[in-house]
């Protein structure tokens, strides 16, 4: 399980040179944070500020209760304990094979015997994919292969922060994502906390659960990636679009003048960037639970965020996530219109999605018998005997008195059949103009008697 970094009102220089000031952010237990900056804002200074190699003039670094920047010497050396550090090169050490390169840190900190300690150097190089490399010097093997094998050195006390400076750095695309595919799956094994320093776009958009970026000496936005990922500020937008056109120069800033020309030639407002799925544990890995705390406090604060940022989270949410939120009774496949008024904070206010829900019921056979049918002219009543052919019912406003003067009741319906499994055959041909309909339960088959038949049609007529 990993610990809170708390930073406050950081500030580094050499000399006259200011480095960033006044740097705040918490990076939560557990989560995945993507540290990015144009090159030289002091990103990989601000890695060793956190573990205490140097020295801010302003701030605290609070970890497990102790600041880092104001302790003693045993109090820091406890403190470190709780790190592993991925360099930008691996840092392996060129005269020792890879086993002993992981097996360091344990042979240094700790009094393990080499059987312990084979053991977990050999589980941490099968995490990383390394099995079978052992006896191999860090100049027989490729970047990839030199990128992994500090990783597992940097893992092996356990560490409860993991701080990877540049892991992508010479790595080709491939490589890259098998990369982000690892730290994703250590992440849900181990729960630790992880920052993550790097200038690729794609890691920065799919791995992280939360974003910072520096730029022009200070902390221009730090949050979950949903604030990142939403965020219209100029340079923000900028750096993960990576484009030319916005404030960041090739000497970081421009002229004001040229960035305002610039962003015009890019036309009108584009609206809130579309948020990019995360990226997701490989089969048989654990649950990351860190995805449910940075979804928990983004729901929290969504009534914070611009309406279309505010829309953007809702609509990247799966259709089980806004059931657990409580966005909507029954939840829609198509994508949510949320707009501003209709969302409160502890989610009273009606939500307004579109789509249509599926319905899913039984009708009673009542219901069935008031379907329009499919064939033209066929009638919708039922028997009225065990043998007796299908006749037309009529509603209860157009049944035909009998002579006593009484309306007569519904017929029961078949016992064994419902309307609409009888077979067409059994339908009886239509002997009549359907303005006039041959009366309903009388006692007598309809058809059994061809004189009584022609008297009723008689009294009809008469009358």
């Amino acid at each position: 399980m990993g610990v809170e970094v708390a930073v406050e009102g950081l500030s580094k220089s050499f000399g006259s040179q200011n480095i960033w000031s006044d740097v705040t952010l918490t990076l939560p237990t557990g989560e995945i944070s993507v540290l990015l900056g144009p090159s030289g804002t002091g990103k990989s200074v601000f890695l060793k500020a956190l573990v205490g190699l140097l020295n801010p003039e302003h701030g605290k670094v609070v970890i497990n209760g102790v600041d880092v920047c104001d302790c003693s010497e045993s109090q820091l050396y406890e403190v470190r304990k709780l790190f592993g550090v991925l360099f930008q090169d691996g840092a392996l050490f060129g005269s020792m094979n890879l086993y002993d390169n992981i097996a360091f840190p344990l042979r240094e900190h700790t009094r393990k015997g080499e059987t312990e300690v084979r053991n977990i150097v050999g589980e941490k190089m099968e995490m990383v994919g390394l099995v079978g490399s052992e006896e191999k010097l860090p100049g027989e093997i490729s970047g990839g292969m030199k990128k992994r094998a500090g990783l597992a050195r940097a893992l092996v006390l356990e560490p409860e922060i993991v701080l990877f400076d540049e892991p992508d750095s010479g790595l080709d695309p491939v490589r890259t994502a098998y990369l982000n595919q690892l730290i994703v799956d250590l992440n849900a094994q181990t729960d630790a906390t992880f920052l993550i320093v790097t200038h690729d776009i794609n890691t920065a958009r799919t791995v992280p659960d939360n974003i910072g970026m520096l730029y022009r000496r200070h902390l221009a936005m730090f949050g979950p990636r949903e604030l990142l990922l939403t965020s219209t500020e100029p340079a923000v937008e900028q750096f993960l679009n990576g484009r030319r056109a916005g404030p960041i120069g090739m000497s970081e800033e421009k002229d004001s003048g040229q960035t305002a020309a610039e962003l015009a030639e890019l036309g009108e407002d584009q609206g809130v960037p579309e948020i990019i799925p995360q990226l997701g544990i490989s089969p048989g890995v654990p649950e990351r639970v860190a995805v449910r705390r940075r979804q928990d406090r983004v729901m929290a604060d969504l009534d914070s965020l611009e309406p279309g940022a505010r829309q953007a989270v809702v609509n990247s949410l799966s259709d089980s996530e806004r059931a657990r939120y409580g966005l909507a009774g029954d939840v829609p496949t198509g994508p949510v219109d949320l707009d501003a008024e209709q969302w409160s904070a502890d989610n009273g206010d009606t939500v307004r999605l579109s789509g249509e829900a599926g319905f899913a019921g039984e009708l009673s056979t009542e219901q069935v018998a008031r379907l329009p049918r499919e064939e033209a002219g066929a009638p919708s009543g039922d028997h009225s005997g065990p043998e007796a052919p299908r006749q037309e019912v009529p509603s209860a406003s157009e049944q035909t008195p009998s002579s006593s003067g009484s309306p007569q009741p519904r017929p029961t319906p078949h016992p064994r059949r419902a309307p609409e499994q009888r077979a067409p055959e059994q339908r009886a041909p239509e002997q009549h103009p359907p303005e006039q309909p041959q009366p309903v339960g009388s006692a007598e088959p309809a058809a059994s008697d061809g004189r009584k038949r022609r008297r009723f049609w008689r009294k009809r007529g008469d009358r």
